[in-house]
């Protein structure tokens, strides 16, 4: 262990580092804390300790035995060391950004390795690319961007981790002109199961490059991300435009009809809700328009959703000047919104406005059974698929390459009461959702791994590409050290 820690102090650059502990090297708590840099957190840490193991959702905490927030890449191996050499071993879950509403960051009595404080963001000084460590979230990356000129296909929301979104695909409102995160995603650091850091790109551990991308988090710890950086794509025109749930037939036709005029500039978000006061059913347009200079292309592209037949109760669409004000556009909405969160997701092949009333339907009849629940919501991403289709379905894990777009049902309790039915109503929604898809567009498209709750079918979340990640499973973590989020089951030959 003392050559280990000599080899990592004289490593030079974490992209090149290829650093390996021995398993059966035990090491006591007590040495832990004296070898790593960062901060080790028990139940007796107190307010620090409950502070780490919050999470978006309520329902994703869990008791930790103890949580690691490390300080450089060189903590992480270590913990893993000390995970596996105890008997029996501790289970590891990994928290970035820790809003997945699954339990996949969280763990009852095993170790937490916490990666919030390895949030630092770079620029490159030829403005091409941007640098993100694994515990940064996209606000991080927003702000060091601002003002910059270029940037970076991330979340619409700035409290979403980079690395979850990351692995999983990464849908964004830049998507329709760029593409999917990962298909920005020039290089990453990676802590293997092993201990061992390394850097996968096209060039360097190939396999592993192909897994993480769209794989999920089941290959290895990402510490470092480089993005391709993109020119600045705003202003940004973003708001909100409703409707009265009584107009919902005529306003999926409205969208159904503004489709055949988008173009990759235009990101639409179709949320079903019930908003205070009234909390009656209603919809919500939530529009990105890309460079929107003085506000004109908002007005000239979103005037069927004002001029139509149908004509909103509320409007209100302004330009942002960056991505760090436009993710925080929904704070607002969301300060009361009921902590007892579930999700689950799945994809669309089309925009079929029968499928929507269908959901529209069960979401209304749901959300009436009581107040405890009418919290819950239904969320739409219309975002151009043209520019995802590029990327030949080989080329990466994700395995999907046709059109489609993704669509979340947010079940939301206020007491512990309702859960059970909250869970009950996010799956029986998103099975609905596949089934009525590949009824009308004869394509099953199963299950978004970003949205899933792990008791999916993995062949239903990776579909064709599992066999590939198998066996990348079965290379870098033979023996299941990533035993958190959607596992995959190496294939050992």
């Amino acid at each position: 262990m003392h050559r280990l820690l000599s080899l990592l102090s004289k490593s030079p650059s974490p992209s090149r580092r290829s650093c390996k502990f021995t398993r059966t090297t035990a090491l006591t708590m007590a040495e832990l804390k004296s070898k790593i840099q960062g901060t080790i957190l028990t139940p007796e840490s107190g307010d620090a300790y409950t502070a780490a193991l919050r999470r978006n959702s309520d329902l994703s905490i869990l008791p930790a035995k103890f949580i690691v927030q490390p300080a450089t890449y060189e903590d992480i191996p270590l913990v893993i060391a000390y995970a596996t050499s105890q008997t029996p071993a501790l289970e590891i879950a990994v928290k970035c950004g820790g809003v997945h509403s699954s339990t996949w960051a969280s763990s009852d009595g095993g170790v937490v390795i916490d990666l919030s404080k390895l949030n630092k963001v770079t620029l490159a000084e030829d403005k091409l690319s941007v640098s993100v460590q694994g515990g940064a979230v996209w606000g991080d990356v927003y702000e060091a961007t601002k003002g910059t000129r270029v940037d970076v296909v991330g979340s619409p929301l700035w409290f979403v981790g980079v690395g979850g979104f990351t692995l999983g695909g990464g849908y964004g409102p830049l998507s329709g002109e760029h593409g999917l995160a990962i298909d920005n995603l020039l290089s990453a650091t990676v802590v293997l199961a092993d201990g061992r850091i390394v850097k996968a790109s096209k060039d360097e551990e190939p396999d592993l490059f192909w897994a993480i991308r769209g794989g999920g988090g089941q290959f290895g710890i990402v510490v470092e991300f480089v993005f391709k950086a993109h020119p600045y794509a705003g202003p940004f025109g973003s708001g909100i435009i409703a409707y009265p749930g009584t107009e919902i037939t005529s306003v999926l036709q409205i969208i159904k009809e503004w489709k055949a005029t988008q173009t990759p500039a235009e990101r639409l978000t179709l949320n079903f809700s019930r908003p205070a006061p009234h909390f009656k059913p209603s919809i919500a347009l939530l529009p990105t328009v890309l460079h929107d200079t003085d506000g004109t292309r908002s007005q000239t592209v979103l005037a069927p959703f004002r001029e139509g037949a149908v004509k909103p109760v509320f409007e209100k669409i302004a330009t942002a000047s960056d991505f760090i004000t436009l993710s925080h556009a929904a704070d607002a909405s969301l300060v009361h919104a009921p902590r007892r969160l579930a999700i689950r997701g799945t994809f669309i092949a089309d925009f079929f406005p029968e499928l929507l009333l269908g959901v529209w339907e069960k979401w209304v009849a749901f959300t009436e059974t009581s107040e405890e629940v009418r919290g819950s919501g239904v969320i739409w991403d219309l975002t151009s698929p043209a520019k995802l289709m590029e990327v030949g379905v080989a080329d990466t894990a994700l395995k999907l390459r046709t059109p489609h777009y993704w669509m979340a049902v947010q079940g939301r309790s206020t007491t512990d009461a309702s859960v059970d039915a909250v869970r009950a109503f996010t799956e029986q929604t998103v099975q609905f959702v596949r089934e009525k898809n590949a009824e009308l567009s004869g394509k099953d498209l199963g299950w978004f791994v970003n949205m899933s709750q792990g008791t999916e079918r993995p062949e239903d979340v990776f579909g064709e590409q599992l066999p590939r990640l198998r066996k990348i499973k079965a290379e870098y973590d033979p023996k299941k050290v990533w035993s958190k989020g959607f596992v995959i089951e190496p294939l050992l030959e």
